[in-house]
């Protein structure tokens, strides 16, 4: 088998590998899965990681639940890794035993949730499993795709922007790609570090009366979440339908949102949907022949959760997927990427100056590395 291993920020390595696997049942309710890397028989992608016995013991419990416990063992060496992310990776949140089950159980809630979950919308009307159904497979092909689009995978083709090393852009030519707009459309994306806590940061990212402090296009506009569907115990984990209305009371457009957090990342991710699209989904049409372009945020935790304190850092990565173009082509005009880093340090600005105290408002603008 060979494996790509990725963060959603483009700024962070991948780490790659070809390894075996053995899967055996080893009692009448317990698995296990080992892997381990087999640089010895075959040419390795990388020199900087291996797999040493890697993998997971799965017991079946009385409750019908699965016990997962798993291990990571490699060798790694991150001396590419910038300095700036150093923590990240000494910390092993970025690719640690932890990611995996927490993997795993978000993707169990997936599957419970998508047909016992209530979609409640205004005055408490229920909408019908079918429409739960196709919002939820639409909220996860939103997320799969957002975090493929912010990855350093060999896949993306990223252009630093020279105001910024890091800042990332990415032309993407959408016109032979299913449940996307036919044209140019443009990734554009920076990591940074705040002085705040990850659920503090979650928290005031998700929420619907936050939006107009970090939305430049939403400014002016009132939010309002009129539909919701939990996917854990976490109420932060949910997949919501938002309007936005003009001053007058216009409806402008519908945002498609899905936030969650976990011990390793928290992730809030959206695209944005006209009003005859939200009709159709919530009556049960087919997701896959919805068009969107998912922008967002994932927060990543210095520490590990129990380390977590008001003093603690995230490192926020922001990502914007907008159309460029009707047609194929393949640059960008001088003008936009000027507009391109005019709206990412903007928002930059805008969230920090939201969610820490006014002294410290500006560190992210001093940082020499942004």
């Amino acid at each position: 088998m060979s494996a790509e291993l990725h963060l959603p920020s483009p700024v962070l390595l991948t780490r790659e590998c070809y390894f075996g696997r053995y899967s055996k049942q080893l009692s009448h309710n317990t698995w296990g899965v080992v892997d381990v890397s087999l640089e010895k028989f075959l040419p390795s992608p990388t020199t900087n990681f291996r797999k040493k016995p890697s993998g997971c013991l799965i017991k079946l419990m009385p409750n019908g639940h699965s016990k997962v416990t798993w291990v990571e063992h490699v060798d790694v060496e991150d001396s590419q890794v910038d300095q700036y992310f150093q923590s990240l990776f000494t910390s092993t949140l970025a690719f640690g035993a932890s990611r995996w089950i927490n993997s795993l159980i978000r993707y169990g809630e997936w599957l419970q949730r998508l047909f016992v979950t209530p979609l409640v919308a205004d005055e408490g009307v229920f909408i019908a499993q079918t429409g739960r159904t196709s919002l939820l497979q639409l909220a996860d092909r939103m997320m799969k795709t957002f975090c493929g689009n912010t990855s350093s995978t060999a896949d993306n083709p990223w252009t630093q922007m020279a105001h910024s090393p890091y800042v990332r852009i990415m032309v993407k030519n959408n016109m032979e790609e299913a449940g996307k707009p036919p044209g140019t459309s443009v990734v554009f994306t920076t990591s940074v570090w705040l002085d705040v806590s990850r659920n503090r940061l979650f928290n005031f990212l998700r929420h619907e009366n936050s939006r107009t402090k970090w939305d430049l296009l939403s400014r002016r506009h009132t939010i309002r979440e009129f539909a919701t569907m939990l996917k854990g115990e976490n109420p932060g984990n949910r997949v919501s339908l938002m309007r936005v209305h003009n001053s007058q009371g216009k409806l402008v457009i519908c945002f498609l949102q899905e936030s969650y957090t976990d011990s390793t990342g928290s992730y809030i991710v959206y695209a944005p949907l006209d009003e005859s699209a939200v009709a159709a989904l919530v009556h049960g049409a087919n997701p896959d022949k919805v068009m969107i372009l998912p922008s967002g945020f994932s927060i990543l935790p210095e520490r590990l959760q129990g380390d977590e304190d008001r003093n603690s850092r995230s490192l926020l990565t922001i990502a914007f997927h907008i159309v460029e173009s009707t047609t194929s082509k393949p640059y960008l005009a001088p003008e936009s990427i000027e507009t391109i880093y005019k709206v990412i340090s903007d928002t930059v600005y805008s969230i920090t100056n939201s969610v820490l105290y006014h002294n410290h408002r500006n560190n992210w603008m001093d940082d020499s590395n942004f």
